[in-house]
């Protein structure tokens, strides 16, 4: 009876690591849509599912970048050095978590459109 515990118990040790983590991949992309059509299984001692995230913009000029990675360590991180420019990133550990387009691109565009607003108020007030 021993024996069998121990078969099973090296069955499941050997199923765990022969099946790696699964993250999604992308490079630079404007969109979060754009990152979820491509999957990559990690290499062994890549235990994180990483998405990096970048956002910034003035009146109506805005630039976003989000990048997503297999990682053997991940900090996650959230930054904004001025009210127009944010950054972050994001850690996950299950297959195919890292789905989210981090916080920075939504507050980005919040900031964006907060930025038009006074703008445009501005301008209307001038005249």
């Amino acid at each position: 009876m021993d024996t069998i515990k121990i078969i099973v118990v090296l069955t499941t040790l050997c199923i765990g690591t022969a099946m790696s983590l699964q993250c999604y991949t992308c490079t630079g992309q404007t969109s979060n849509a754009n990152c979820m059509t491509t999957t990559t299984n990690c290499t062994t001692g890549q235990t994180y599912c990483m998405t990096s995230s970048t956002s910034a913009g003035v009146a109506s000029v805005s630039f976003a970048s989000i990048t997503k990675t297999c990682a053997a360590a991940c900090t996650a991180v959230s930054a904004g050095s001025s009210s127009l420019a944010s950054s972050s990133v994001s850690c996950c550990t299950t297959d195919l978590c890292n789905t989210s387009g981090a916080t920075s691109i939504k507050s980005g565009v919040t900031i964006l459109a907060v930025t038009a607003g006074l703008i445009l108020a501005l301008l209307k007030n001038s005249v």
